[in-house]
């Protein structure tokens, strides 16, 4: 007897297909339709996470035993953050123990401020725009201070050269007083004219 009743439905249903098909793509949309509004929006991953570095966590220079500073544009600081990048794909690789020995070739005597400070150094993964890559560590690097306000830190970014070898070079100077410098875009061959190391 069931069987007829499953028949009496069923037969309807065989003689108009497309009704069967239409029936069964509503319940299929309906399905998913419901599986989209239960499920919660996932936000995409921080691709620059590892990247990101917030300054206002940093701890404070250590007692320096050399009484020579680092100026940025005549105002004295310590140097708490390196950060060094290829320049393209093709370029080698950098090793964070060659950081200071780049550091000299940049300006020389800048690299003896990595053991007398301790800055964190990073290694960048390569950068594909030179032009971008200033902005881009501004925005990374995150001062506790606001834009138009005098702060004691000072980052500057920009292109370098290291003997003939270009890289991009980020750094994070902890000025002695607040200074209205804040973000410093840096060309090639400003490097030497901003930065004064005591001989």
């Amino acid at each position: 007897m069931l069987w007829a009743q499953a028949e009496d439905v069923l037969k309807p249903l065989q003689d108009n297909w497309i009704l069967g098909a239409v029936v069964i793509g509503l319940l299929v949309a309906a399905l998913v339709l419901l599986k989209i509004a239960r499920s919660r929006r996932k936000d995409p991953p921080d691709l620059e996470k590892l990247l990101r570095e917030n300054l206002k966590i940093y701890p404070p220079a250590p007692a320096a035993a050399d009484p020579r500073r680092l100026s940025v544009n005549g105002i004295p600081g310590r140097l708490r953050l390196v950060v060094m990048a290829p320049t393209g794909k093709t370029q080698e690789n950098i090793m964070p123990d060659h950081v200071a020995e780049m550091l000299n070739n940049v300006v020389r005597g800048l690299g003896a401020f990595v053991s007398s400070d301790k800055p964190r150094i990073k290694v960048w993964p390569p950068q594909l725009s030179i032009g971008g890559f200033a902005p881009t560590f501004h925005r990374l690097v995150e001062s506790p201070d606001a834009v138009d306000k005098p702060s004691r830190w000072v980052k500057l970014a920009g292109p370098a050269r290291t003997g003939k070898r270009p890289i991009l070079l980020g750094l994070a100077i902890y000025a002695d007083e607040p200074c209205q410098l804040g973000d410093v875009n840096v060309e090639t061959t400003e490097w030497g004219e901003l930065l004064e190391i005591p001989r």
